[in-house]
């Protein structure tokens, strides 16, 4: 009997063709919308995720818990006692590394000698450095810093440049606190020009080499972090736990320092993306509400339609389960039509925004949006767990629907049904 009644409800879905199309259309519409913006919110989480990782935080850092306590104040007093040692160790310990290199964070001012601004200064290898972070590549003007360069050379945000009125070729003088707690000043030339996504260090981003920076700071300048490089995953959880992975070997290679994955680093973004995540699913629930009061009503018009069938029906045997359950087919085969158009449609937009991606440079060029990137290209993510839960919600939010006026079928008596033949 369940073969008759599908057969019966998948002809009159087709009879009623075209209030059929517009039903299922809400759906398709609603969740190729949901799925595409599920993947562009994934995709704008990996690009902030990878800017911290190519600009400011690698994918894993190591250090002494003793700076990791005063990290915000970047004191010069709690380096890495072996920092050669240790990056060995790393190495040994992570094979799928690309990259290891050492850095050294300062707080100094930036002064063209007429205005004097705060920056974020950094001591750097340069070549090794370039292998860890994307700095280099994102030289606007002028050069990354030059390992055989005799002059003190620095290279400084695109945002610090143009409020100091400087540019390459010019000269600043920086100062900071050393090692020795001094002040201590010296003059640097403006090698490069840096534009970055990352607000942090177009604003306030200051690199110099180690050679420089100990003229600066002294010659006993500390090692204060180790930053390692992993390999790019498919998706950005698959990421956020190989850096997990590989802070745990750390930790057991160098058990006196602290390895800090990059999930760790950005807890309090990954915080906000989970409560985005909550947010997000609020979507596809008014989609879905929205569709079953269309489904409601296409099914209860076919009722209200159909009258004189379902007195014929029930007169040839149909008992009222076996009416509820026509109308209930029907409504889920509707869901099923609108689902499924729902997945390609929002495959296809999924598809387009990886293919092509939406260029945040032209939509939001010279915007501050804080730590979220406004440059490149943003591109979405497969998620094939998200298309499967659309359609899975699709098809049941469409069957709970078509339930209502199913039963008010179900309840009609043959008497009643037949006057109308």
């Amino acid at each position: 009997m369940t073969g008759v009644l599908a057969s019966i409800a998948f002809r009159n879905v087709l009879r009623h063709g075209k209030r059929t199309l517009i039903t299922a259309l809400v759906l398709t519409v609603g969740l190729g919308m949901f799925i595409f913006f599920d993947s562009l919110l994934a995709g704008m989480d990996r690009m902030t995720i990878d800017s911290m990782t190519d600009y400011t935080e690698a994918s894993l850092k190591v250090m002494t818990p003793a700076y990791r306590r005063e990290m915000r104040a970047t004191p010069l007093d709690f380096g890495i006692e072996d920092p050669e040692g240790a990056m060995e160790r790393i190495a040994r310990a992570i094979p799928e590394a690309k990259a290891i290199a050492p850095r050294t964070a300062f707080i100094g001012y930036a002064s063209n000698r007429v205005d004097s601004l705060p920056v974020f200064g950094t001591a750097v290898d340069p070549r090794r450095d370039a292998a860890v972070f994307k700095l280099a590549e994102r030289v606007a003007q002028g050069r990354w810093l030059s390992p055989e360069s005799a002059e003190n050379e620095i290279v400084v945000g695109k945002a610090l440049a143009a409020d100091l009125g400087l540019g390459v070729g010019d000269w600043l003088v920086l100062s900071a606190r050393a090692a020795d707690d001094t002040l201590n000043a010296d003059e640097f030339k403006i090698a490069g020009i840096l534009d970055v996504p990352a607000q942090e260090v177009a604003q306030s981003g200051a690199y110099l080499s180690y050679q420089a920076a100990k003229a600066l700071l002294g010659e006993k300048l500390p090692v204060t972090e180790v930053a390692v490089a992993l390999p790019k995953r498919a998706t950005l959880d698959a990421e956020l736990a190989e850096s997990e992975k590989a802070a745990a070997a750390a930790k057991q290679a160098i058990p006196g320092l602290e390895a800090i994955p990059i999930a760790e680093a950005a807890k309090d973004y990954m915080a906000m993306r989970t409560m985005k995540a909550k947010y997000s699913s609020m979507i596809i629930l008014v989609v879905l509400l929205i569709a079953g009061v269309g489904i409601v009503n296409t099914v209860l018009m076919s009722v209200f339609a159909r009258i004189k069938e379902i007195g014929v029906l029930r007169a040839y045997g149909m008992n009222p389960r076996q009416i509820r359950r026509l109308f209930s087919l029907e409504g889920m085969m509707i869901g099923a039509i609108g689902s499924f158009g729902g997945v390609a449609f929002g495959g296809l937009l999924v598809w387009w925004s990886i293919r092509w991606g939406i260029p945040l440079d032209k939509m939001f060029g010279g915007l501050d949006m804080g730590s979220i990137p406004i440059g490149g290209v943003m591109r979405g993510e497969w998620h094939p767990a998200t298309m499967a839960a659309g359609f899975i919600f699709g098809v049941v939010a469409s069957w709970v629907s078509a339930r209502i006026p199913a039963k008010r079928a179900g309840r009609l008596e043959i008497t009643d049904a037949l006057r109308f033949v």
